[in-house]
């Protein structure tokens, strides 16, 4: 029996740190704290490139493959070793950036929620809404959680594409839903910070943005980041707010030179995030006010990016066309590559890689292959050869345990008989 546990283990150890590894979602979470365990590249050394049409959505890097959405209306599947395509799905116009769970793959586009097999982009339900969709879904158990610019938060069965319960917020809301414990947060037009529970979509609290002496409101565009139960969010009043998740009280607030248009991330309690004034932060996540402000890097241009924050390293894009790997602890730069007109894509990190899509329609994959032809993917081969290894040995101690137990049987009579 000690055999077999340790057998479960190693299998449980070797899947979650495959897990590890991946980009599941916008932001690498539900939580949308965009930190992930995973290595990250040294230099800016280009593994592959791949061509599409129309500006990328965020990529989603699971199962050796990258899931990516464009304004031609495609969300493809890419293969993340040699950036071949696998399989592509016609969804409609501006394909949002997706989702994977369970081995399926979560999108939207105008006017429709799509749910594909992942493993062949066969389409296996689909539900219409009356708005846009410009956020990546949260999928939470079978729950399926997803926002429109028809001003709803919709909850749809991740199995069958039913609808679960949908909220009219009063406003439009084009950036994705973030959740944690039970309950589901959402950013809308006309500035307010939304928690509802997700079982059946009722009003937790919210929080609402306004210019201190103005009666204008301020959109919150940015989706929001939990975090050590705070939610971090960017708003167009220039203010990143950082609220109690249970409660929304406003617990502190930092000013930047222009709006905060995407998710801030969430790593050792460190908040990294871009503005407008095209500057890239990182706050004192504990709100320490003497030394909040821990290093800001100009790019010279607007950061309408979420940062991916691993291997003590920030990626982030500026509008000046580059992608930026920056040391996580005190913002000098690593190293920076100039890829284009970037458009809205946000940098996911997977497998010791760096993906990115731009407006022009192209997909970049950074980090080295090894020295050798396939270097990373022999590695693989390597550590599953070892892990086979391992399992062969479990196994053997496991058929060998019955016959030494016999064995100890036999010259246990043998004494006896003496």
């Amino acid at each position: 029996m000690k055999a077999i546990a340790a057998f479960a283990l190693l299998l449980c150890l070797t899947a979650s740190g495959a897990l590890a590894q991946e980009w599941p979602t916008l932001g690498h979470d539900a939580q949308r704290t965009g930190y992930s365990i995973s290595s990250a590249p040294e230099t800016d050394q280009i593994a592959w490139t791949f061509n599409g049409a129309g500006s990328f959505s965020s990529p989603t890097v699971v199962d050796d493959k990258v899931f990516i959405g464009s304004e031609d209306g495609y969300i493809r599947a890419i293969n993340a070793i040699n950036g071949k395509e696998v399989w592509n799905f016609k969804a409609g116009e501006d394909v949002a950036s997706p989702t994977f769970a369970d081995g399926r793959i979560y999108t939207g586009s105008r006017g429709m929620v799509y749910c594909l097999d992942a493993a062949t982009g066969e389409n296996l339900w689909s539900y219409p809404t009356d708005g846009a969709i410009y956020s990546a879904p949260a999928v939470i158990g079978n729950f399926v959680y997803v926002t429109s610019t028809d001003n709803y938060v919709y909850a749809i069965n991740a199995t069958s594409g039913q609808l679960l319960w949908g909220n009219n917020l009063g406003s439009k809301i084009t950036f994705s839903p973030a959740v944690a414990s039970d309950i589901v947060f959402v950013s809308t037009w006309n500035g307010r910070m939304y928690a509802l529970h997700t079982s059946d979509g009722f009003e937790v609290w919210h929080f609402q943005v306004v210019e201190k002496g103005m009666l204008e409101n301020y959109p919150i565009i940015s989706s929001p980041s939990i975090a050590g139960g705070r939610v971090y969010v960017g708003s167009n009043d220039w203010h990143l707010y950082v609220l109690d998740a249970a409660t929304g009280e406003n617990l502190w607030e930092f000013k930047a030179d222009s709006q905060i248009e995407f998710s801030p991330a969430v790593a050792d309690d460190v908040v990294y995030f871009g503005s407008s004034d095209g500057y890239v932060y990182a706050l004192d996540a504990r709100g320490n006010i003497e030394n909040r402000v821990l290093w800001r890097y100009p790019t010279g241009d607007r950061v309408q990016s979420s940062p991916a924050v691993t291997d003590n390293k920030v990626f982030i894009t500026s509008q000046n066309g580059y992608l930026y790997a920056l040391n996580a602890l005190d913002g000098t730069l690593i190293w920076r590559h100039r890829i284009g007109k970037i458009g809205r894509s946000s940098p996911a990190v997977a497998y010791g890689k760096v993906f990115i899509g731009t407006d022009e329609g192209k997909l970049y994959c950074f980090g080295s292959w090894g020295s050798v032809l396939g270097g990373d993917i022999w590695k693989g081969v390597i550590y599953l050869f070892i892990t086979a290894l391992l399992v062969l040995a479990l196994w053997g101690l496991i058929r060998l345990k019955p016959s030494a137990t016999k064995k100890s049987k036999r010259t246990s009579k043998k004494i006896k008989k003496k």
